[in-house]
């Protein structure tokens, strides 16, 4: 007796398909044992503080009506608060141009307070260069006087 076992391409594909659906449904049970586990933890920390929890649950709806409060005081604010802004960046753009239209006057302004301040120093050099000299000159005469003595 001879028997003959065939297989055909259909039989081979089901027994993949077959062997890949038992690897995914492993693989799904693996993860819902963790998620079951997880959620056992988070269960006892929940349970572990579940005084803190209560607090908060218990501030919660006063946290939204501050929130809310500010939100209005915000939005009756920003409209004002924007015109400022806008008054304000007019202003800058304003004095800017000013300073630009300004900068040949400003240029000569500068050049006038820097010839002031090197004719100021020539004449404190010419001034004290003057003053050192008959300083000088004093000191010699008295060192002489008193050698002569």
């Amino acid at each position: 007796m001879t028997s003959i076992i065939s297989f055909t391409l259909k039989d081979i594909g089901f027994f993949v398909l077959w062997g890949l659906i038992a690897i995914i449904l492993y693989y799904i049970i693996i993860i819902l044992k963790n998620l079951h586990s997880t959620l056992k933890d988070v269960n006892k920390i929940i349970k572990k503080n579940q005084k803190n929890v209560d607090k908060i649950l218990n501030e919660a709806p006063g946290i939204t009506k501050s929130v809310n409060s500010i939100s209005k005081e915000l939005a009756d604010t920003f409209p004002k608060f924007r015109g400022t802004v806008t008054n304000i960046s007019e202003t800058t753009e304003s004095v800017t141009e000013t300073i630009n239209e300004n900068n040949t006057i400003n240029k000569q302004l500068a050049s006038i307070f820097h010839t002031i301040s090197m004719v100021k120093k020539l004449a404190d050099k010419f001034l004290h260069g003057e003053k050192n000299n008959q300083t000088e000159q004093k000191e010699k005469n008295n060192q002489n006087e008193k050698s002569n003595n």
